[in-house]
């Protein structure tokens, strides 16, 4: 089966409001390609994203808690980088937790509703 025959998703996703700003998907997402690629411009390149969008990202996610949660560091003769604070390693275990508890949560209720709109048959 391939990609554009593959039948469609039923899913949730879902953003914490916090009093600093939001977490999301996206922000998460980004975490992830930094530990990948170890730069915040290699995780904008992985995710198709702007250099600008992705520093901005990393400006609102350091922003969320009272310490970093990406530690990035200026380029030059010894060469620049990035990496996730131990804090912010924290900040993804629980996501991952509070993700899979809601996916479970919602999981009948949502095939429920995907059913009620199904076209017919």
């Amino acid at each position: 089966m391939s990609a554009t025959s593959l039948p469609p998703r039923t899913g949730l996703w879902f953003r914490l409001l916090l009093p600093g700003g939001a977490l999301g998907p996206g922000k998460i997402a980004l975490m992830r390609a930094v530990i990948a690629e170890g730069s915040v411009s290699g995780a904008a390149r992985v995710l198709r994203m702007s250099h600008a969008r992705s520093v901005k990202l990393v400006a609102e996610l350091n922003a969320l808690a009272p310490s970093p949660l990406i530690d990035t560091r200026a380029g030059g003769p010894a060469g620049g980088g990035a990496s996730v604070t131990p804090l912010g390693l924290a900040v993804l275990d629980a996501w991952v937790a509070l993700d899979v508890a809601v996916q479970a949560a919602a999981e009948q209720k949502l095939a429920a509703l995907a059913a009620l709109l199904e076209p017919p048959t």
